[in-house]
């Protein structure tokens, strides 16, 4: 198989399996890169970490710019499905990157890249806050999808 086959399949299992934790009402014990890359596979997938992870971003992305409200994204309170405990400050900008990148796919189908929208975080946070930031974005697409799934 090809690299972009294997990132494919892993995204698109990553993205079942955290969309699983929503139809199941589960939580995920130790955050969501487990999910993501599963340990059986953490070293085979090592040199795809980063466009897998950006994959399954760009993939909630894609798929809650076609049904979110600018309405959902201004009501929706905080919650982790992985108990997940950041700071406000960092809840705060994590929303505001969702926010943008989804709204930019709603305007104009480009392509997200979760490490640029990353890079747009204040330089404010220590590295117990900084290590909650992935867990914090995706809690936050899981409780966008979870608003899309109920409206299904």
């Amino acid at each position: 198989m090809d690299n972009n086959t294997i990132i494919n399949q892993v995204v698109n299992q990553a993205y079942n399996d955290l969309t699983g934790l929503i139809d199941l009402k589960a939580t995920a014990l130790g955050g969501y890169f487990g999910i993501i890359i599963p340990e059986s596979r953490l070293e085979e997938l090592m040199p795809f970490v980063d466009k897998i992870i950006n994959g399954v971003y760009e993939k909630f992305c894609h798929i809650l710019s076609a049904s979110i409200t600018d309405d959902d994204m201004e009501f929706i309170i905080y919650k982790s499905f992985c108990y997940n405990k950041p700071s406000k400050d960092l809840i705060e900008d994590c929303f505001k990157i969702v926010n943008d990148d989804i709204k930019n796919k709603q305007s104009s189908n480009t392509t997200t890249t979760l490490l640029k929208s990353l890079s747009s975080l204040p330089q404010k946070y220590n590295e117990e806050d900084t290590s909650k930031t992935l867990d914090t974005i995706f809690d936050i697409l899981l409780d966008y999808y979870s608003i899309i799934k109920i409206t299904k």
